[in-house]
């Protein structure tokens, strides 16, 4: 009886903690919001995102938790929470400045500033930062094209393009 309880309660502990494997519970939620058909179900989604960010907190040394950072960073900005977003970038640039897709994230912060807060300054600062820091990166040329489209409306740029 006494091995037949130890037993139990082993089982218990090996299933119990498999169910706690953060790993596991980011795959169990990429699959809910990235394989279905249907429309992303946004608590899914958010509860993926925090899913991504509790593992770069509680992992913080893992190789992965750059990258669940920078999931997370694409996920919430989909959500359209620019505070979140933002929040996440940030963390993503102080703890691993030299993650490759760094600049990538500095890109995205600036274009939230531009975009989702309205901040021309702020987008402008981040484009200018993004210019000094990445001088020929990927996105380059996107933050030249945006500084100097800044604060056009759709028609301005419209007639800009049509070169009126």
């Amino acid at each position: 009886m006494k091995r037949l309880v130890i037993l139990l309660l082993g089982t218990l502990f090996f299933v119990g903690c498999d169910s706690y494997d953060p790993m596991r519970r980011i795959e169990k939620l990429e699959k809910e919001v990235f394989s279905t058909e249907s429309a992303i179900v946004p608590d899914v989604a958010s509860e993926l995102v925090s899913a991504y960010c509790d593992f770069a907190d509680a992992r913080p040394d893992d190789a992965k938790a750059p990258e669940c950072l920078f999931k997370a960073m694409d996920v919430s900005m989909n959500l359209n929470e620019p505070q979140r977003t933002i929040s996440i970038i940030d963390k993503l640039l102080n703890d691993y400045p030299d993650y490759p897709h760094t600049q990538a994230a500095l890109f995205v912060k600036a274009f939230v500033f531009e975009t989702r807060y309205n901040n021309l300054d702020m987008a402008r600062r981040l484009y200018t930062q993004y210019l000094e820091m990445y001088p020929d990166g990927e996105f380059a040329a996107d933050c030249m094209a945006s500084i100097e489209n800044l604060g056009l409306s759709p028609e301005d740029l419209v007639r800009k393009f049509e070169g009126r």
